[in-house]
């Protein structure tokens, strides 16, 4: 018998199977399994039994730079420890170090640190999100943990339901830069994800006197991080026959701060029941208001990191400052915290170096650079935002650190305060702040937007038409370093301004290119960047327009490679 449907119909049917087939193959590979068999056992403390108490996850595959993962989004709930205070300015924060964030959020009415016992739910977005190679010959044995910042919650939308956070077409869409450099150097990698928003009454919690709340937040849980960090690793472990031989903790913001204080606490938080760590080293990216500070104040003097124990367990620290996040505190403090972030920043390492810990911690600061490192920007700019692209830079970062874990000492720490930069004391910097080639060979300037001391950044072009511009509270942006507000440069008066053109020298095609190579070159050299990155930095540069006309144009001479 002759079918004699239209062959219209026959493709319509055809499209439906195929849906349907390619809905069947998703669903197998979102299938969600108990994974209770990762979870580390259970812990008393205080007479409460704490730590992660059921997981479920789900599995797919990935591939990233012609290379083939396994990502395992796990979801967890569970119970972490630690304290909080019934009132004034971080009250909410549940952290195992309460001597050393309490004292420093305020300097007046200091409340007594209390026990808390507070829930967290994977339906309310508490999850890790696993990913390793597929072939364990592209898996360098060792672990990365990221710790995000502040603000994230279910409730504004930022966290979502454990099983969510998977665009099952997409799956290295959840995955910022900085991520996907981790993964491309060969590494697996646990990203966690917390309610690290203040009193939006999603963590539920118990004080020590029976009191239940709800406005507890994981901004500084170090219990926590530690139980994520157990699950992946027993995770790795089972499904790779071997567990990570190194496991890294990199913070941001918030999350800085989470780890500033897991090693300044070595001792008691980050070390294993046999002694050893567990993280054997720590990024920190920009921490929050440049806080918390290696202090503890008893009797009037400073009993943190004194003894030869408590150096002993600090261990490889590795900081990333952002200079032109200069944002301020306006609440009162302490003495030995400023108001200033970026004096915080400074002040930290001035610290740490002075207590004798110059051979375990290093600082990077970035010019031009504000909190956000575009980390989650393709091309760097979004409307008006045009930030300078940090995991160009973090990719050297990350393998300094795993070398300097195994003995090899990465450059010296580069920053613009003296204490740091003057080496010897001449009154010249002999380690600079970095410069990227953006900055180094600059048609504009990076400035915070939009207004002074915001975490982004906008990008003003040296046109020499017009006076400096404003931000959008109406405050200039001091182009030229005077002090005032005033007119714009062309790129050749900035650069001689600078000294990087001499009195009455052009600015040619020929060294422009050369002082991008230049720049790139000494990032290069120091192992900020790859040699690759410096060839493609060169390679624009010779395109790129030398008389911007407008803030419109792109201010990057170099796109990121982590896409």
């Amino acid at each position: 018998m002759v079918n004699k449907r239209p062959y219209g119909h026959q493709i319509f049917y055809l499209c439906i199977g195929l849906l349907f087939f390619s809905v069947s193959i998703n669903s197998r590979a979102l299938e969600i399994k108990s994974c209770d068999s990762y979870l580390p056992s259970s812990r008393t403390v205080n007479g409460h039994e704490v730590g992660p108490e059921s997981c479920q996850m789900q599995e797919t595959e990935l591939t990233y730079k012609d290379k083939e993962f396994i990502r395992v989004d796990l979801g967890l709930n569970g119970k972490a420890e630690g304290y909080v205070t019934r009132s004034r300015n971080y009250k909410e924060y549940l952290t195992n170090a309460p001597e050393l964030v309490f004292p420093q959020a305020q300097a007046s009415d200091v409340q007594e640190p209390v026990f808390a016992v507070a829930n967290y739910e994977r339906i309310r977005g508490s999850a890790v999100l696993l990913v390793y190679p597929k072939s364990r010959r592209d898996w360098n044995g060792k672990l990365w943990v990221t710790a995000h910042g502040r603000g994230r919650s279910f409730k504004n939308g930022s966290l979502k339901k454990w099983d969510k956070y998977l665009d099952a077409s997409a799956p290295i869409a959840t995955f910022n830069k900085l991520q996907k450099a981790m993964l491309s150097l060969g590494y697996a990698i646990a990203v966690t994800r917390r309610t690290s928003e203040e009193d939006v009454g999603e963590v539920i919690a118990t004080l020590e006197d029976g009191t239940v709340v709800d406005w507890v937040a994981f901004n500084d849980s170090h219990s926590l991080i530690k139980d994520y960090t157990a699950v992946a690793e027993n995770a790795l472990r089972r499904r790779m026959g071997k567990s990570p031989e190194r496991t890294f903790l990199y913070g941001k913001s918030a999350g800085a701060r989470l780890a500033r204080g897991m090693n300044y606490f070595g001792q008691r938080l980050n070390q294993d029941n046999n002694g050893d760590p567990i993280f054997d080293g720590f990024l920190v990216d920009d921490s929050a208001a440049g806080t918390w500070l290696p202090v503890v104040m008893e009797n009037g003097r400073d009993v943190l990191l004194t003894t030869a124990e408590e150096k002993a367990a600090f261990v490889p620290h590795l900081e990333l400052a952002h200079q032109a996040y200069w944002n301020f505190n306006n609440h009162d403090l302490p003495e030995f915290v400023t108001y200033s972030f970026l004096a915080n920043k400074y002040n930290n390492a001035r610290i740490l170096m002075e207590k004798g810990l110059s051979d375990k911690f290093r600082m990077y600061e970035i010019r031009q650079l504000s909190h956000d490192g575009g980390s989650s920007t393709a091309d760097g700019r979004r409307g008006k935002l045009q930030i300078l692209d940090l995991s160009l830079l973090m990719e050297g970062a990350i393998r300094m650190l795993d070398a300097w874990v195994e003995g090899e000492p990465p450059p010296a720490s580069r920053s613009d305060y003296p204490v740091i930069g003057d080496i010897n004391n001449d009154g010249r910097l002999d380690n600079p702040a970095l410069s990227y080639p953006e900055v180094a060979c600059p048609l504009g300037k990076f400035y915070p937007f939009p207004r002074s001391g915001s975490g982004a950044t906008s990008w003003a072009a040296f046109t020499g038409q017009g006076i400096e511009p404003r931000d959008e509270h109406g405050v200039f942006v001091d182009m030229n370093d005077n002090g005032l507000w005033d007119f714009r440069e062309t790129p050749e008066q900035a650069w001689q301004r600078l000294g990087l053109l001499g009195p009455g020298e052009s600015l040619t095609r020929t060294r422009y290119v050369d002082c991008v190579r230049s720049a790139a070159s000494a990032l290069a050299e120091e192992g900020f960047f790859d040699p690759e990155v410096v060839e493609a930095y060169v390679t624009s540069a010779r395109s790129k327009n030398l008389s911007p006309s407008s803030d419109d144009e792109h201010a990057l001479i170099y796109f990121s490679r982590f896409q």
